[in-house]
């Protein structure tokens, strides 16, 4: 998990300021909702003490939100990055990324991150465009950065899975610690090595 996402950072501010888009509906199967509840189940698995990706239905949460906040430009990008794993599975173990073990699902998904993605074929979902998948909000010179990044399709899905998981209830109350109502402010918090951080 900590190989897989590495020092991603999300600002919920910056994902949610962007959801004001006029796209049409994105065309999701219940087998991209199944692949994606994989994707992120991969990226953030269940563990001893807390529920996984797959727990927060991050395929469901992925769906809505390229669907409502996504251009169809980005939503076009969003499925070359499906397209991309499926490929690079089907190139690298010769089977669609669901019928592959864990490890080998890691192993597809950490050669994304490094940029190394199997060349996409002409099977991406039909929608007008093309784009990057970069939300409004962000500067010309991060928009700049990530549309010459190879691994942006990885980056792509894995905030989007960090963003659903750790704002889902499984996340926020089970991988993190929350207060429902905080009573107070208390500025000066011990803390032991090996805590949860807090959900905010």
């Amino acid at each position: 998990m900590a190989i897989l996402i590495g020092g991603a950072m999300v600002s919920t501010e910056t994902f949610f300021s962007s959801c004001k888009s006029d796209a049409k509906e994105a065309f999701f199967t219940k087998e991209d909702i199944s692949l994606l509840d994989e994707i992120g189940e991969t990226i953030i698995p269940a563990t001893a003490s807390s529920p996984g990706a797959k727990a927060a239905k991050i395929g469901e949460f992925i769906k809505i939100y390229v669907t409502d906040c996504y251009s169809p430009a980005d939503q076009q990008t969003f499925f070359e990055a499906i397209s991309h794993v499926k490929n690079s599975s089907q190139k690298k173990y010769g089977k669609g990324f669901l019928k592959l073990t864990i490890a080998q699902r890691q192993d597809v998904l950490t050669e994304l991150e490094k940029g190394k993605p199997a060349t996409v074929t002409n099977n991406t979902k039909p929608l007008a465009g093309s784009g990057d998948a970069i939300q409004t909000g962000k500067s010309d010179e991060a928009k700049n950065k990530l549309k010459d990044t190879p691994n942006r399709y990885f980056s792509m899905l894995k905030e989007l899975t960090l963003l659903g998981y750790f704002t889902s209830e499984p996340g926020a109350t089970k991988a993190l610690r929350y207060v429902e109502t905080p009573g107070y402010y208390k500025g000066n918090v011990p803390y032991v090595k090996g805590d949860k951080a807090w959900a905010t």
